[in-house]
Protein backbone atom coordinates (compact mmCIF):
# COMPACT_ATOMS: atom_id res chain seq x y z
CA UNK A 1 0.00 0.00 0.00
CA UNK A 2 0.94 3.56 -0.59
CA UNK A 3 2.52 5.56 2.26
CA UNK A 4 0.24 9.12 2.49
CA UNK A 5 1.73 11.85 2.89
CA UNK A 6 -0.40 15.32 3.88
CA UNK A 7 1.32 18.50 2.54
CA UNK A 8 -0.23 21.32 5.12
CA UNK A 9 -1.02 24.89 3.87
CA UNK A 10 -2.16 27.84 4.76
CA UNK A 11 -3.82 29.59 1.28
CA UNK A 12 -5.03 33.56 1.24
CA UNK A 13 -7.75 32.72 -1.11
CA UNK A 14 -7.56 33.65 -4.69
CA UNK A 15 -3.87 34.60 -3.81
CA UNK A 16 -1.40 31.88 -6.13
CA UNK A 17 2.10 32.74 -5.68
CA UNK A 18 5.29 30.94 -4.80
CA UNK A 19 4.45 28.85 -1.99
CA UNK A 20 1.64 27.64 -4.16
CA UNK A 21 4.13 27.08 -6.54
CA UNK A 22 6.05 24.93 -4.17
CA UNK A 23 3.11 22.54 -2.26
CA UNK A 24 1.83 21.73 -5.68
CA UNK A 25 4.66 20.64 -6.93
CA UNK A 26 5.85 18.58 -3.58
CA UNK A 27 2.63 17.07 -4.08
CA UNK A 28 3.17 16.18 -7.70
CA UNK A 29 7.24 15.03 -7.33
CA UNK A 30 5.88 12.87 -4.32
CA UNK A 31 3.34 10.94 -6.69
CA UNK A 32 5.74 10.52 -9.02
CA UNK A 33 8.04 8.38 -6.33
CA UNK A 34 5.15 6.25 -5.90
CA UNK A 35 3.31 8.14 -2.41
CA UNK A 36 0.24 9.09 -1.88
CA UNK A 37 -0.01 12.68 -1.49
CA UNK A 38 -2.45 15.22 -1.42
CA UNK A 39 -2.79 18.99 -0.23
CA UNK A 40 -4.47 19.99 3.22
CA UNK A 41 -4.93 23.77 2.65
CA UNK A 42 -6.85 25.72 5.08
CA UNK A 43 -7.81 29.53 3.77
CA UNK A 44 -5.13 31.99 6.02
CA UNK A 45 -6.19 35.54 6.87
CA UNK A 46 -4.27 37.70 9.37
CA UNK A 47 -6.62 40.67 10.02
CA UNK A 48 -8.02 41.84 13.08
CA UNK A 49 -6.27 39.66 15.02
CA UNK A 50 -8.85 37.89 16.26
CA UNK A 51 -9.26 36.25 12.66
CA UNK A 52 -5.27 35.62 12.64
CA UNK A 53 -5.10 33.82 16.07
CA UNK A 54 -8.53 31.92 14.73
CA UNK A 55 -6.38 30.94 11.96
CA UNK A 56 -3.74 29.95 14.30
CA UNK A 57 -5.80 27.78 16.76
CA UNK A 58 -7.42 25.85 13.57
CA UNK A 59 -4.06 23.76 12.40
CA UNK A 60 -3.89 22.84 16.38
CA UNK A 61 -7.25 20.89 16.88
CA UNK A 62 -7.14 19.18 13.24
CA UNK A 63 -7.03 15.40 13.17
CA UNK A 64 -4.49 13.59 10.35
CA UNK A 65 -3.79 10.96 11.99
CA UNK A 66 -5.50 8.97 9.44
CA UNK A 67 -8.07 8.76 6.34
CA UNK A 68 -11.01 7.16 6.11
CA UNK A 69 -9.81 4.19 8.77
CA UNK A 70 -6.27 4.43 6.95
CA UNK A 71 -3.10 5.84 8.40
CA UNK A 72 -1.38 9.17 7.19
CA UNK A 73 2.42 7.82 6.95
CA UNK A 74 3.34 11.96 7.58
CA UNK A 75 2.69 15.22 7.47
CA UNK A 76 4.48 17.90 6.09
CA UNK A 77 3.81 21.69 7.46
CA UNK A 78 4.76 24.82 5.11
CA UNK A 79 4.28 28.02 6.10
CA UNK A 80 2.92 29.79 9.40
CA UNK A 81 0.57 28.84 10.68
CA UNK A 82 0.21 25.31 8.99
CA UNK A 83 3.18 24.02 10.81
CA UNK A 84 0.79 23.74 14.22
CA UNK A 85 -0.58 20.80 12.87
CA UNK A 86 -0.05 17.97 15.86
CA UNK A 87 0.70 14.51 14.49
CA UNK A 88 3.19 12.15 15.87
CA UNK A 89 5.17 12.41 12.38
CA UNK A 90 5.21 15.53 11.57
CA UNK A 91 8.19 17.28 9.23
CA UNK A 92 8.37 21.16 8.80
CA UNK A 93 9.46 22.42 5.53
CA UNK A 94 9.21 26.28 6.05
CA UNK A 95 8.72 28.38 3.96
CA UNK A 96 8.46 31.40 5.67
CA UNK A 97 7.32 32.47 9.53
CA UNK A 98 4.80 35.42 9.93
CA UNK A 99 7.40 38.19 9.34
CA UNK A 100 5.53 41.35 10.33
CA UNK A 101 6.50 40.24 14.27
CA UNK A 102 10.06 38.85 13.03
CA UNK A 103 12.17 40.43 11.11
CA UNK A 104 10.22 42.81 9.37
CA UNK A 105 8.49 43.83 13.14
CA UNK A 106 8.60 47.94 13.99
CA UNK A 107 9.53 48.73 9.47
CA UNK A 108 6.90 50.07 7.13
CA UNK A 109 6.27 46.49 5.93
CA UNK A 110 4.35 44.99 8.99
CA UNK A 111 1.07 46.51 10.42
CA UNK A 112 2.72 45.95 14.13
CA UNK A 113 4.89 48.20 16.01
CA UNK A 114 5.72 48.74 19.82
CA UNK A 115 1.65 49.48 21.14
CA UNK A 116 1.07 47.05 24.06
CA UNK A 117 -1.31 44.81 21.36
CA UNK A 118 1.35 44.30 19.07
CA UNK A 119 4.21 43.45 21.51
CA UNK A 120 1.50 40.77 22.92
CA UNK A 121 0.60 39.11 19.32
CA UNK A 122 4.34 39.23 18.46
CA UNK A 123 4.95 37.22 21.83
CA UNK A 124 1.99 34.68 21.29
CA UNK A 125 3.18 33.84 17.81
CA UNK A 126 6.97 33.44 19.06
CA UNK A 127 5.70 31.26 21.46
CA UNK A 128 3.09 29.19 19.13
CA UNK A 129 6.13 28.94 16.56
CA UNK A 130 8.82 27.62 19.38
CA UNK A 131 6.32 25.01 20.39
CA UNK A 132 5.19 23.66 16.90
CA UNK A 133 8.30 23.90 15.41
CA UNK A 134 10.01 22.26 18.15
CA UNK A 135 7.71 19.03 18.59
CA UNK A 136 8.59 18.26 13.87
CA UNK A 137 10.75 15.41 13.65
CA UNK A 138 12.79 16.89 11.43
CA UNK A 139 12.77 20.91 10.58
CA UNK A 140 13.78 22.10 6.72
CA UNK A 141 13.74 25.24 5.08
CA UNK A 142 13.33 26.68 1.84
CA UNK A 143 16.33 28.56 2.00
CA UNK A 144 19.36 29.41 3.93
CA UNK A 145 18.48 32.79 4.68
CA UNK A 146 14.72 31.16 6.11
CA UNK A 147 17.29 28.90 8.57
CA UNK A 148 19.23 32.52 9.77
CA UNK A 149 15.89 33.70 10.33
CA UNK A 150 15.15 30.94 12.28
CA UNK A 151 17.87 30.35 14.51
CA UNK A 152 17.85 34.09 14.95
CA UNK A 153 14.44 34.77 16.29
CA UNK A 154 13.54 31.23 17.70
CA UNK A 155 16.85 29.86 18.74
CA UNK A 156 16.17 26.71 16.34
CA UNK A 157 18.47 24.65 14.21
CA UNK A 158 17.40 23.67 10.77
CA UNK A 159 18.25 22.55 7.18
CA UNK A 160 18.01 24.23 4.26
CA UNK A 161 16.27 22.30 0.91
CA UNK A 162 16.97 23.95 -2.23
CA UNK A 163 14.32 22.82 -4.75
CA UNK A 164 14.04 23.89 -8.17
CA UNK A 165 11.37 25.76 -10.11
CA UNK A 166 8.19 24.54 -11.65
CA UNK A 167 9.29 24.45 -15.25
CA UNK A 168 13.11 22.96 -14.76
CA UNK A 169 14.13 21.19 -18.38
CA UNK A 170 11.92 23.86 -19.89
CA UNK A 171 13.49 27.01 -19.62
CA UNK A 172 15.52 28.39 -22.36
CA UNK A 173 17.51 31.01 -24.00
CA UNK A 174 16.85 32.62 -27.30
CA UNK A 175 17.97 36.12 -27.85
CA UNK A 176 18.84 38.86 -25.48
CA UNK A 177 16.20 42.22 -26.62
CA UNK A 178 15.84 45.47 -25.11
CA UNK A 179 13.51 44.82 -22.25
CA UNK A 180 14.17 43.89 -18.68
CA UNK A 181 11.99 41.34 -17.14
CA UNK A 182 10.17 41.46 -13.73
CA UNK A 183 8.59 38.79 -12.60
CA UNK A 184 6.10 38.28 -9.15
CA UNK A 185 3.55 39.52 -7.37
CA UNK A 186 3.12 43.40 -7.12
CA UNK A 187 3.73 43.67 -3.64
CA UNK A 188 5.51 46.87 -1.90
CA UNK A 189 8.21 44.03 -0.73
CA UNK A 190 9.24 43.40 -4.16
CA UNK A 191 10.53 47.08 -4.92
CA UNK A 192 9.46 46.81 -7.98
CA UNK A 193 8.82 50.98 -8.24
CA UNK A 194 12.68 51.28 -8.03
CA UNK A 195 13.13 49.39 -11.39
CA UNK A 196 10.67 51.77 -12.87
CA UNK A 197 12.53 55.05 -11.40
CA UNK A 198 15.90 53.25 -13.16
CA UNK A 199 14.22 53.15 -16.25
CA UNK A 200 14.19 56.86 -16.70
CA UNK A 201 17.94 57.32 -16.55
CA UNK A 202 18.50 54.53 -19.10
CA UNK A 203 18.28 54.56 -22.67
CA UNK A 204 15.00 55.38 -24.63
CA UNK A 205 15.35 52.12 -26.27
CA UNK A 206 15.04 49.81 -23.01
CA UNK A 207 11.59 49.14 -21.99
CA UNK A 208 10.30 47.07 -18.97
CA UNK A 209 7.68 44.35 -19.10
CA UNK A 210 5.78 43.76 -15.46
CA UNK A 211 4.28 40.14 -15.26
CA UNK A 212 2.15 40.07 -12.13
CA UNK A 213 -0.97 40.92 -10.56
CA UNK A 214 -0.99 42.21 -6.95
CA UNK A 215 -2.08 45.47 -4.87
CA UNK A 216 1.01 47.97 -6.09
CA UNK A 217 -0.38 47.93 -9.53
CA UNK A 218 -2.45 51.02 -9.39
CA UNK A 219 0.55 52.66 -7.82
CA UNK A 220 2.94 51.35 -10.15
CA UNK A 221 1.40 52.95 -13.09
CA UNK A 222 0.56 55.71 -11.86
CA UNK A 223 4.32 56.21 -11.08
CA UNK A 224 5.03 55.33 -14.61
CA UNK A 225 2.81 57.68 -15.84
CA UNK A 226 4.61 60.65 -13.48
CA UNK A 227 7.81 59.88 -15.18
CA UNK A 228 6.60 59.75 -18.77
CA UNK A 229 7.00 56.00 -19.14
CA UNK A 230 3.44 54.67 -19.68
CA UNK A 231 5.54 53.51 -23.53
CA UNK A 232 8.21 51.90 -22.18
CA UNK A 233 6.69 50.33 -18.86
CA UNK A 234 4.58 47.43 -20.15
CA UNK A 235 2.13 45.76 -17.28
CA UNK A 236 1.47 42.45 -18.39
CA UNK A 237 -0.83 40.83 -15.78
CA UNK A 238 -0.73 37.18 -14.95
CA UNK A 239 1.36 35.31 -17.69
CA UNK A 240 0.44 31.92 -18.98
CA UNK A 241 3.49 29.26 -18.21
CA UNK A 242 4.65 29.58 -22.05
CA UNK A 243 4.60 32.90 -22.76
CA UNK A 244 6.32 33.35 -19.30
CA UNK A 245 8.97 31.22 -20.54
CA UNK A 246 9.01 32.84 -23.96
CA UNK A 247 9.85 36.09 -21.82
CA UNK A 248 12.78 34.70 -19.85
CA UNK A 249 14.08 33.45 -23.13
CA UNK A 250 14.12 36.66 -24.80
CA UNK A 251 14.87 39.36 -22.08
CA UNK A 252 18.09 41.40 -21.40
CA UNK A 253 18.44 40.85 -17.96
CA UNK A 254 15.87 40.02 -14.88
CA UNK A 255 15.06 42.24 -12.51
CA UNK A 256 14.56 40.70 -9.06
CA UNK A 257 15.17 42.83 -5.79
CA UNK A 258 12.56 41.89 -2.90
CA UNK A 259 13.09 42.97 0.52
CA UNK A 260 15.10 40.06 2.44
CA UNK A 261 13.12 37.11 0.18
CA UNK A 262 13.23 33.96 1.54
CA UNK A 263 13.80 32.15 -1.20
CA UNK A 264 12.51 33.27 -4.93
CA UNK A 265 11.86 31.49 -7.77
CA UNK A 266 12.44 34.25 -10.10
CA UNK A 267 16.50 34.07 -9.49
CA UNK A 268 16.24 30.57 -10.47
CA UNK A 269 14.28 31.05 -13.19
CA UNK A 270 16.16 33.67 -14.79
CA UNK A 271 19.76 31.89 -14.45
CA UNK A 272 17.97 28.29 -16.03
CA UNK A 273 17.19 30.74 -18.86
CA UNK A 274 20.75 31.97 -19.16
CA UNK A 275 19.89 35.23 -18.26
CA UNK A 276 21.50 37.81 -15.68
CA UNK A 277 19.65 39.07 -12.25
CA UNK A 278 19.94 42.61 -11.36
CA UNK A 279 19.16 42.46 -7.45
CA UNK A 280 19.87 45.07 -4.15
CA UNK A 281 22.55 43.70 -1.72
CA UNK A 282 19.82 43.26 1.41
CA UNK A 283 17.34 40.95 -0.59
CA UNK A 284 18.49 37.72 1.64
CA UNK A 285 17.77 34.52 -0.20
CA UNK A 286 18.37 36.18 -3.74
CA UNK A 287 21.71 36.74 -3.16
CA UNK A 288 22.29 32.67 -2.22
CA UNK A 289 22.67 32.62 -6.10
CA UNK A 290 23.56 35.75 -7.44
CA UNK A 291 27.18 36.51 -7.15
CA UNK A 292 28.25 40.42 -8.36
CA UNK A 293 29.92 40.70 -11.83
CA UNK A 294 29.43 37.37 -12.06
CA UNK A 295 26.22 36.08 -13.15
CA UNK A 296 24.81 39.13 -12.16
CA UNK A 297 24.51 42.70 -10.34
CA UNK A 298 24.08 42.86 -6.44
CA UNK A 299 23.32 47.14 -6.45
CA UNK A 300 22.28 49.93 -3.84
CA UNK A 301 20.69 52.62 -5.12
CA UNK A 302 18.15 52.55 -8.10
CA UNK A 303 20.95 55.25 -9.90
CA UNK A 304 23.26 51.81 -9.92
CA UNK A 305 20.41 49.92 -11.37
CA UNK A 306 20.33 52.34 -14.06
CA UNK A 307 24.30 52.21 -14.77
CA UNK A 308 24.03 48.04 -14.99
CA UNK A 309 21.39 48.00 -17.25
CA UNK A 310 23.02 50.85 -19.70
CA UNK A 311 25.84 48.67 -19.61
CA UNK A 312 24.37 45.30 -20.57
CA UNK A 313 22.41 47.39 -23.18
CA UNK A 314 25.77 48.22 -24.78
CA UNK A 315 27.90 45.09 -24.09
CA UNK A 316 25.04 42.34 -24.54
CA UNK A 317 27.58 40.13 -24.70
CA UNK A 318 28.67 40.12 -21.01
CA UNK A 319 24.92 39.91 -20.93
CA UNK A 320 25.35 36.28 -22.10
CA UNK A 321 28.48 35.42 -20.41
CA UNK A 322 26.66 36.69 -16.92
CA UNK A 323 23.36 34.52 -18.21
CA UNK A 324 25.60 30.92 -18.57
CA UNK A 325 27.33 31.46 -15.31
CA UNK A 326 23.80 31.81 -13.44
CA UNK A 327 23.01 28.87 -15.38
CA UNK A 328 26.09 26.81 -13.98
CA UNK A 329 24.80 27.86 -10.97
CA UNK A 330 21.34 26.73 -10.47
CA UNK A 331 21.26 23.58 -13.01
CA UNK A 332 22.18 21.25 -10.29
CA UNK A 333 19.18 22.14 -8.08
CA UNK A 334 16.86 19.03 -8.16
CA UNK A 335 13.51 17.56 -6.68
CA UNK A 336 15.51 14.26 -5.50
CA UNK A 337 17.45 14.83 -2.40
CA UNK A 338 14.46 17.41 -1.49
CA UNK A 339 12.30 14.16 -1.47
CA UNK A 340 14.65 12.19 0.76
CA UNK A 341 15.34 13.74 3.49
CA UNK A 342 11.51 15.03 3.96
CA UNK A 343 10.52 11.31 3.58
CA UNK A 344 12.90 9.66 5.58
CA UNK A 345 11.06 9.63 8.86
CA UNK A 346 8.48 7.37 7.29
CA UNK A 347 8.72 3.92 8.36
Amino acid sequence: MKKKVAICHSQVPFVHGGAELLVESLCAELKKRGYSSEVIALPFKWYPNEQLIQSMMNWKFIDLSESNGEKIDLVIGTKFPSYGINHENKVTWLVHQFRQVYDLFGTEYSQYDFSPESLSIKELINRYDNNSLSDSRKIFTIAQNTTDRLAKYNKIDSETLYHPPKHTGLYYSDSFDNYILSVGRLDKLKRVDLLIESLKKTNSNIKCLIAGQGPERDHLERLAAKLGLTDRVKFLGFVEDKKLLELYANCLAVYFAPYDEDYGYVTLEAFLSSKPVITLNDTGGVLEFVQNDINGYILTNSLEISEKINYLYQNKQVAKEFGNSGYEKAKHISWDYVIDRLTETIR
